[in-house]
């Protein structure tokens, strides 16, 4: 899940850097294309809007995703310390109790002595 994301930010990240450069002018489209027409050109621009907001959809439910995955990783490591908690509980319970009782019949030895 994590290297998708990364994967996907990387895909955002490429595609930013390639759609501020084409407006920006440094990339030609004429050139890359080989488009001649402004019908072509509208037509590659309208396409760029088009991806862009397809990569800020999946960008977004991914991001919702990997949010979720976290929160639910989080819950299980909250529900294995509560469990490794209780089991220190009871073997301390149990270590008291056993101590007690030892400590209960040395008392009875010495009281019969």
């Amino acid at each position: 899940m994590k290297a998708l994301k990364a994967l996907l930010d990387v895909l955002v990240i490429g595609y930013v850097i390639f759609t501020v450069l084409l407006l920006a002018g440094a990339i030609n489209e004429n050139a890359i294309l080989n488009t001649t027409a402004e019908e072509q050109a509208l037509t590659l621009y309208k396409i760029l809007v088009a991806v862009g907001g397809v990569m800020l959809l999946a960008r977004l439910l991914m991001s919702s995703v990997y949010i979720a995955d976290m929160k639910h990783e989080k819950y299980r490591a909250q529900l294995k310390i509560n469990e490794l908690k209780a089991n220190l509980y009871e073997k301390r319970q149990a270590f008291r109790s056993n101590s007690y009782k030892k400590a209960l019949t040395e008392e009875e030895v010495e009281v019969l002595n």
